[in-house]
């Protein structure tokens, strides 16, 4: 049989004997909860032990996070109503809008409501295609990169299979009245659409690479005080250089730069695709160099993922074509701070040049730009929250009016790129 024991006994108890350690577990304390009519006052438990007063402390904690999570559940599920009663409401009324329209007349609506309606219609339109461009875009860049992946393997299956068979080959050369033999360099030959001649490709070294890339960072090193000042575009300041005489082609220097306020970090990471691929380089457009044709784009080398060798080829009466030398460069240190460059830079080599002079095909079918060439980025940290931008191009021009003409060409790669890194959410809806 059971005994009950009160809450008074027990306190009274304590008091006699002050020396006996209390200990109440959750039972007992739930059990003195029910019991206690009315609730304690302030003087009784005070009076409590200890262990009592911190049981009574979760009791309550406990009771407010119940009430805490019972109205939070009633919140989020009268939002999730409201939610699906506006989603209801916004069906319903896109559907009446959609009634309408197709309906003779306006019946009297206000011209500003019914433009309203229809900006409403094309808003919901273009979303929607938005979303489904979307999925295709990334439906094609994978399988852009499958086919850029498994034409990238049969290439350096091929290449390894005749350096083998070039290597145990050898021809003969004539220097200065004595032959010598001379050992082939491998490489393979790059076709075009469009029945347009192909070339033989003789892959650049490391050397070679990085030696067109330091000629341009040669080239382009001047002080921007050295410079002649063209003016502000777009928030860029321009500066210009004095044409210089090339082999072929007269050379311009222009220079963009600007402060922005953003981490390095933070640029780095939306020079990023989502897909994970960069989004350099920005490539000029047939627009851009102001012909009417369409551009071939090929990787004919790969170093690495932020170092290859593409060529353009411009289609048309005459073949217009180009190797370009693209790369990130690695991150330099420069009295603690970070710097990153990038170039897309014309490049060519002695391997393909006596390539290209043996070739059948005469002057009038192709047209190659050998002359240095091309824009790097250099994207320096001033401290945590800015850093500078300089975008440094020089272009190959057969006449002054074309070179002037630099100007307009780089004024939109330069906003591309801005629109590319910094407006790339204006059309999201």
């Amino acid at each position: 049989m059971s005994t009950a024991i009160d809450l008074d006994t027990l306190l009274s108890n304590s008091n006699v004997n002050n020396s006996v350690e209390w200990t109440v577990d959750a039972e007992d304390f739930d059990l003195f909860a029910t019991e206690s009519d009315p609730e304690p006052t302030r003087a009784e438990i005070r009076k409590w032990p200890q262990a009592l007063k911190d049981m009574r402390k979760l009791e309550l904690h406990r009771r407010r996070m119940a009430r805490f999570r019972n109205r939070r559940a009633v919140k989020k599920n009268d939002m999730n109503e409201e939610y699906r009663r506006l989603e209801q409401k916004l069906e319903q009324r896109l559907a009446a809008l959609h009634r309408n329209k197709k309906c003779d007349g306006n019946g009297g609506i206000d011209s500003v409501q019914l433009q309203m309606q229809q900006l409403v219609l094309e808003h919901e339109s273009l979303r929607e295609e938005h979303v489904k461009l979307q999925q295709e875009l990334a439906r094609f860049q994978k399988l852009a990169l499958m086919i850029q992946s498994a034409r990238n393997s049969v290439l350096n299956d091929n290449n390894a299979t005749n350096s083998t068979e070039m290597h145990s080959e050898v021809t003969v050369r004539c220097i200065e009245s004595k032959w010598q033999p001379v050992q082939q360099q491998s490489g393979f030959r790059v076709h075009f659409p469009q029945a347009s001649p192909s070339f033989f490709f003789h892959p650049f070294t490391r050397e070679e690479f990085d030696d067109i890339l330091r000629c341009h960072d040669k080239n382009t090193a001047r002080n921007s005080s050295y410079l002649a000042w063209a003016g502000v575009y777009l928030g860029w300041k321009v500066y210009h250089g004095a044409l210089t005489p090339g082999k072929d082609f007269l050379i311009a220097h222009v220079r963009c730069s600007k402060r922005i306020h953003c981490s390095i970090d933070s640029m780095m990471d939306r020079l990023i695709s989502q897909d994970g691929s960069s989004k350099w380089p920005i490539m000029p457009t047939a627009r851009d160099i102001g012909v009417r044709a369409e551009i071939n784009i090929q990787t004919l080398q790969k170093f690495d993922e932020d170092t290859y060798v593409i060529v353009r080829n411009y289609t048309g009466g005459t073949n217009f074509r180009y190797m370009c030398l693209v790369q990130r460069s690695e991150i330099e240190l420069l009295d603690g701070k970070r710097k990153f460059k990038f170039y897309y830079v014309l490049g060519d080599s002695k391997a393909n040049a006596r390539s290209r002079d043996a070739e059948l095909t005469g002057q009038d079918d192709v047209q190659w730009v050998t002359e240095r060439g091309g824009y790097s980025l250099t994207l320096s940290e001033v401290d945590d929250s800015s850093i500078d931008l300089v975008f440094d191009s020089l272009g190959c021009f057969k006449s002054e009016e074309h070179a002037l003409g630099h100007f307009t060409m780089f004024g939109r790669i330069v906003t591309r790129w801005d629109q590319l890194v910094f407006a790339s959410n204006l059309l999201k809806f």
